[in-house]
């Protein structure tokens, strides 16, 4: 059980980022950029030095595993979890506002406002040709202390002693915790440069990409294994992997699943298993064996942003088993 000072924090943070304006600034014009003074970082996050240099040097984190859903798959490993705490979690906060506030490029679909895996897949709904999907392997764990550390040096112009606080406040166990704000967003901009790299490739052969935190999908009648190839050994050079069982290459014409929507034809249709999820959902609600219905609310809305149609047919459904329920009960 969390402790009240941490939910409390978590979600100051929270409100924090979602009240943070939505037009953005280049990195040059970040209030980061260029930090010599670890008394200027301090002034910046709104932490005494001595207090920053103490968290930093030793940042605390909750460490537990991951627990396994019900249906995960057969021999599947809990995934170690790396969750800060106290002046650590409001440290990350207070950066990942600032972080937030820097441009990115427009194939990038997480950590971002009125951006989402909808975005993602609704990207790819009009390019038609094949689908390269590629998965990143462990990439917050691969995202190592030296990759952050360079970000903050070569990127963001800080002084060696800046980042490497920066870089040791960030990390966990020499790599990105698994279990904060920070790691979605900070995972992109440690690998920019390749990113970007990609997305030139992509677009010197008129395919459309995206990034959804460490889903990487390619579409476009250019799009080929060839391609797949060329990129997978661009992530390599950085020191990453993508997930070989994974990775593939869906043919035109054949669905696709982007970020866990389907891509058929030009349209964006609901998985079987989002459908049955809320059938489930649906069922427990209407018979009184799930008292709280918050679930289901966030997968009928999740459902009517892919699919309206479908929303609407599901609703029709939990409207006539209320009514059947109603009529039971008199």
């Amino acid at each position: 059980m969390k402790s009240l000072p941490h939910r409390l924090e978590k979600s100051f943070g929270r409100k924090r980022l979602r009240r943070n304006k939505a037009s953005r600034y280049p990195i040059d014009q970040s209030p980061l950029w260029g930090l010599r003074s670890i008394h200027k970082l301090a002034e910046l996050i709104g932490v005494p030095t001595e207090e920053l240099e103490a968290v930093c040097l030793t940042p605390t984190y909750n460490r537990f595993c991951e627990q396994l859903k019900v249906d995960a798959k057969p021999g599947k490993a809990p995934r170690q979890i790396q969750e800060p705490i106290e002046s650590t979690l409001r440290i990350h906060y207070r950066l990942v506002k600032h972080l937030d506030s820097i441009q990115r490029p427009t194939f990038l679909h997480s950590a971002t406002k009125k951006r989402s895996h909808v975005t993602n897949a609704d990207a790819h709904s009009q390019s038609g040709g094949a689908v390269v999907l590629m998965d990143i392997r462990r990439f917050f764990e691969s995202t190592l202390y030296a990759h952050v550390k360079r970000f903050f040096f070569q990127d963001l112009g800080c002084s060696h002693d800046v980042a490497r606080l920066l870089a040791t406040v960030c990390t966990a166990d020499g790599h990105l915790p698994t279990g904060s704000c920070i790691s979605p967003l900070l995972s992109y901009f440690a690998h920019r440069k390749v990113f970007e790299d990609i997305a030139v490739i992509c677009s010197e052969k008129n395919v459309v990409v995206t990034l959804y935190v460490d889903d990487l999908t390619m579409s476009g009648a250019h799009a080929s294994k060839t391609l797949m190839h060329l990129v997978k050994r661009r992530i390599e050079r950085q020191g990453l992997r993508t997930h070989p069982k994974k990775d593939q290459l869906v043919r035109p014409g054949k669905p696709a699943i982007i970020t866990g929507i389907v891509r058929q034809g030009n349209n964006l249709r609901l998985r079987n298993k989002h459908h049955d999820s809320i059938v489930t959902e649906q069922d427990l609600v209407a018979w009184g064996i799930c008292a709280s219905p918050d679930k289901l609310r966030g997968l009928m809305a999740s459902a009517r942003s892919v699919e309206p149609a479908a929303a609407d047919r599901l609703q029709s459904r939990m409207d006539r088993l209320l009514q059947s329920v109603d009529a039971r009960d008199t």
